[in-house]
């Protein structure tokens, strides 16, 4: 699908202030995920390909997609349909014919690419428009959705692939690409930070974690689900975890620096009797079109500002609490929110909110 006219031209205004910025007439934008965000067209065949399988070449006054007849006709007319974007085709046989066409277009003048501007294109797509915000909510619900569902499936005896697997049946059946699809079974959600799935079958306890994208946008979202009994060192880990992450939650406002985030992040961890669970794992950071477009430090100049995503996932062995939030005026809002899943109200510093509980089966 392609974004709105409104939506696509306030995108390309950004990237031609930018190209005033460095000094360039052409930008080419080749990276996926920066061709996804202008267009809202699906730029790959090999989604693990680093680049896309055709470009958007972006002057002062136009727009082409330059692209081999292979793939041409197919992006104009069911990616990039509505879009005022111009057909530049070679014959993918020709050797020299994408340079050439290239040429045809911009001369002896001066280019640039995504890749080589870097961070500068990066931070065109931190602030998310409304209607990416209208995507992004739709998006985190269906990632609440698919684990929640899983959560309610599984059974002792289900291994972790057998779990990875459904994830993925239900995942497809959203419209969602778990790109990060972790499940850590009993002793392994203690040893693992990254468990991904294995063999072993579920015992008592399994942790489940998610990133994936739906429209681009990515949603990063953990879940705990228990057979009996919730042992007391379990309950005092978890209810540890939930107050670092309200912590880093509610400090996530706009004019924050990201790094005073984390040092609150880390002061929490202190004040739960969990000093050093955070040097195991990073802490998450801001979210968007990629699962992370950065992660948080104590030396993240970022300021927080109006409109932008994160994900927060602080983790002490044996748990992890993660949802994503998009900044706004009234406070964060959660956007992987749950649906049915058991709650409790945490308290951090005199602000509460409610985080996702072990699911008890």
């Amino acid at each position: 699908m392609s974004w709105s006219m409104a939506e696509f031209e306030i995108k390309v205004q950004r990237v031609r202030a930018l190209m005033n910025e460095v000094g360039t007439s052409n930008l080419l934008i080749s990276e996926p995920i920066n061709f996804l965000w202008l267009t809202g067209g699906r730029p790959y065949v090999n989604i693990t390909s680093p680049k896309s399988c055709a470009d958007l070449l972006v002057t002062y006054d136009k727009i082409y997609l330059l692209s081999s007849n292979i793939e041409a006709q197919r992006l104009k007319n069911e990616e990039l349909d509505g879009l005022p974007i111009e057909v530049a085709e070679y014959p993918w046989w020709e050797p020299g014919s994408y340079d050439d066409t290239l040429k045809e277009i911009i001369g002896s003048s001066s280019i640039y690419t995504d890749s080589q501007i870097g961070d500068k294109f990066s931070e065109l797509r931190w602030e998310l428009l409304p209607e990416e915000q209208e995507r992004y909510l739709e998006t985190g619900k269906c990632a609440s959705k698919i684990l929640e569902q899983v959560a309610f499936s599984i059974k002792p005896g289900d291994t972790e692939l057998e779990v990875a697997s459904m994830i993925k049946k239900v995942s497809a059946g959203n419209d969602f690409y778990p790109f990060v699809n972790l499940v850590g079974a009993d002793e392994r959600a203690y040893n693992c930070r990254h468990p991904l799935p294995t063999k072993k079958p579920i015992e008592k306890y399994v942790l489940l974690a998610i990133s994936g994208h739906k429209y681009g946008l990515m949603a990063s979202i953990t879940r705990l689900v228990h057979f009996g009994k919730v042992s007391e060192d379990l309950r005092k880990r978890h209810q540890a975890v939930l107050c670092v992450d309200t912590a880093f939650i509610t400090a996530t406002k706009p004019g924050v620096k990201v790094r005073d985030i984390f040092e609150i992040g880390k002061t929490a961890y202190e004040q739960v009797g969990f000093a050093n669970e955070w040097h195991y794992h990073h802490q998450g950071g801001m979210a968007g079109y990629n699962s992370r477009e950065f992660r948080a430090t104590s030396y993240c100049e970022v300021t927080v500002a109006l409109n932008q995503a994160y994900a927060w996932n602080p983790s002490i062995a044996g748990t992890k609490s993660e949802d994503t939030i998009l900044v706004t005026e009234d406070g964060p809002i959660v956007l992987t929110e749950v649906i049915d899943y058991p709650v409790t109200e945490v308290e951090y510093k005199g602000e509460s909110m409610y985080r996702p509980d072990i699911l008890i089966r």
